[in-house]
Protein backbone atom coordinates (compact mmCIF):
# COMPACT_ATOMS: atom_id res chain seq x y z
CA UNK A 1 0.00 0.00 0.00
CA UNK A 2 1.53 3.31 -1.24
CA UNK A 3 0.33 6.46 1.11
CA UNK A 4 -0.67 9.41 -1.13
CA UNK A 5 0.70 12.70 -1.25
CA UNK A 6 -1.82 14.74 0.46
CA UNK A 7 -0.75 18.25 -0.56
CA UNK A 8 0.87 18.55 -4.64
CA UNK A 9 3.97 20.54 -5.43
CA UNK A 10 2.21 23.79 -6.51
CA UNK A 11 0.37 23.91 -3.03
CA UNK A 12 3.05 22.75 -0.80
CA UNK A 13 5.48 26.06 -2.92
CA UNK A 14 2.28 28.16 -1.79
CA UNK A 15 2.51 27.30 1.05
CA UNK A 16 6.14 27.98 2.27
CA UNK A 17 6.02 31.30 0.43
CA UNK A 18 3.17 32.44 2.55
CA UNK A 19 4.43 30.70 5.71
CA UNK A 20 7.78 32.33 5.41
CA UNK A 21 6.73 35.93 4.11
CA UNK A 22 6.59 38.25 6.87
CA UNK A 23 3.08 39.64 7.94
CA UNK A 24 3.65 41.77 10.69
CA UNK A 25 -0.16 43.39 12.21
CA UNK A 26 -0.54 46.71 9.70
CA UNK A 27 1.76 45.27 6.96
CA UNK A 28 0.43 42.29 5.92
CA UNK A 29 -0.76 43.07 2.04
CA UNK A 30 2.01 40.88 0.89
CA UNK A 31 0.63 37.73 2.49
CA UNK A 32 -2.86 39.05 1.11
CA UNK A 33 -1.30 39.22 -2.66
CA UNK A 34 0.30 35.58 -2.03
CA UNK A 35 -2.66 33.96 -0.74
CA UNK A 36 -5.11 36.14 -3.70
CA UNK A 37 -3.36 34.74 -6.41
CA UNK A 38 -3.27 31.37 -5.10
CA UNK A 39 -7.17 31.13 -4.55
CA UNK A 40 -8.08 33.11 -7.97
CA UNK A 41 -8.18 29.56 -9.80
CA UNK A 42 -10.90 28.46 -7.36
CA UNK A 43 -13.28 31.97 -7.14
CA UNK A 44 -15.44 33.78 -8.73
CA UNK A 45 -14.52 37.19 -7.74
CA UNK A 46 -12.79 38.91 -4.33
CA UNK A 47 -13.36 41.89 -3.34
CA UNK A 48 -10.66 43.78 -0.86
CA UNK A 49 -12.28 45.39 2.47
CA UNK A 50 -10.63 48.58 4.08
CA UNK A 51 -8.15 46.86 6.06
CA UNK A 52 -6.68 45.21 3.14
CA UNK A 53 -8.03 41.58 4.00
CA UNK A 54 -8.36 40.19 0.45
CA UNK A 55 -11.90 38.11 0.80
CA UNK A 56 -12.95 35.54 -2.48
CA UNK A 57 -16.42 34.70 -3.31
CA UNK A 58 -17.65 31.54 -4.95
CA UNK A 59 -21.11 32.37 -6.69
CA UNK A 60 -21.57 35.52 -6.20
CA UNK A 61 -24.79 36.05 -7.94
CA UNK A 62 -26.64 33.36 -5.51
CA UNK A 63 -29.04 33.71 -2.80
CA UNK A 64 -26.33 32.11 -0.43
CA UNK A 65 -22.71 32.88 -1.41
CA UNK A 66 -19.48 30.89 -0.45
CA UNK A 67 -16.82 33.50 1.17
CA UNK A 68 -13.18 32.60 1.67
CA UNK A 69 -11.40 34.53 3.96
CA UNK A 70 -8.09 34.57 6.05
CA UNK A 71 -6.81 35.69 9.19
CA UNK A 72 -3.00 37.16 7.40
CA UNK A 73 -1.28 39.02 10.08
CA UNK A 74 1.19 37.36 12.23
CA UNK A 75 2.36 38.36 16.11
CA UNK A 76 5.25 40.37 16.02
CA UNK A 77 7.74 43.08 17.04
CA UNK A 78 9.63 46.48 16.57
CA UNK A 79 12.95 46.94 17.38
CA UNK A 80 12.85 49.95 19.45
CA UNK A 81 16.53 50.59 20.25
CA UNK A 82 20.01 49.05 20.61
CA UNK A 83 22.41 49.11 23.20
CA UNK A 84 25.75 49.48 22.44
CA UNK A 85 26.65 46.26 24.99
CA UNK A 86 23.90 45.00 21.76
CA UNK A 87 20.98 44.61 23.67
CA UNK A 88 17.83 44.91 21.25
CA UNK A 89 14.64 46.67 23.08
CA UNK A 90 11.87 46.15 21.46
CA UNK A 91 7.97 47.66 20.66
CA UNK A 92 4.94 45.19 20.59
CA UNK A 93 2.60 45.48 17.77
CA UNK A 94 -0.52 44.19 17.69
CA UNK A 95 -1.99 41.61 20.52
CA UNK A 96 0.90 39.31 21.04
CA UNK A 97 0.93 38.37 24.59
CA UNK A 98 4.68 39.42 25.92
CA UNK A 99 4.65 36.50 28.95
CA UNK A 100 5.04 33.99 26.21
CA UNK A 101 7.92 35.69 24.59
CA UNK A 102 10.75 34.36 26.89
CA UNK A 103 13.17 31.41 25.17
CA UNK A 104 11.34 31.53 21.45
CA UNK A 105 13.40 31.94 19.10
CA UNK A 106 12.65 35.05 16.46
CA UNK A 107 13.58 36.62 13.04
CA UNK A 108 14.78 40.03 12.71
CA UNK A 109 13.37 41.52 9.51
CA UNK A 110 16.96 44.00 7.63
CA UNK A 111 17.71 45.29 4.59
CA UNK A 112 20.68 43.05 4.45
CA UNK A 113 18.62 39.95 5.44
CA UNK A 114 17.30 38.16 8.43
CA UNK A 115 18.95 37.93 11.60
CA UNK A 116 18.02 35.26 13.71
CA UNK A 117 17.58 35.80 17.68
CA UNK A 118 16.07 34.73 21.24
CA UNK A 119 14.09 36.52 23.32
CA UNK A 120 15.68 36.99 26.54
CA UNK A 121 14.79 38.47 29.97
CA UNK A 122 17.04 38.89 33.33
CA UNK A 123 17.75 35.91 35.49
CA UNK A 124 15.56 35.29 38.40
CA UNK A 125 18.21 36.63 41.14
CA UNK A 126 18.17 40.11 39.43
CA UNK A 127 14.36 40.67 39.16
CA UNK A 128 14.04 41.00 42.73
CA UNK A 129 11.44 38.29 43.97
CA UNK A 130 8.81 40.04 40.50
CA UNK A 131 7.13 36.91 39.43
CA UNK A 132 5.39 38.96 36.74
CA UNK A 133 6.91 39.72 33.45
CA UNK A 134 7.16 43.35 32.52
CA UNK A 135 7.19 44.05 29.76
CA UNK A 136 10.37 46.90 29.37
CA UNK A 137 12.66 44.08 30.63
CA UNK A 138 12.64 42.11 27.22
CA UNK A 139 15.20 42.73 24.76
CA UNK A 140 16.55 40.28 22.21
CA UNK A 141 19.97 38.46 21.53
CA UNK A 142 21.87 37.67 18.42
CA UNK A 143 24.47 35.42 17.28
CA UNK A 144 27.19 37.92 17.16
CA UNK A 145 28.19 36.75 13.75
CA UNK A 146 24.72 38.81 12.52
CA UNK A 147 25.34 41.70 14.30
CA UNK A 148 26.52 43.19 10.94
CA UNK A 149 23.51 42.93 9.23
CA UNK A 150 21.95 45.38 12.11
CA UNK A 151 24.09 48.41 11.54
CA UNK A 152 23.09 51.17 9.23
Amino acid sequence: MTKKNIIDKKSLSFLEKYINNPSPTGFESEGQKLWLEYIKPYIDDYFVDTYGTVVGVINPEAEYKVVIEAHADEISWFVHYITKDGFIYLRRNGGSDHQIAPSKRVNIHTDKGNVEAVFGWPAIHTRHGKKVLKLTIFFLTVDVTQKKKLKN
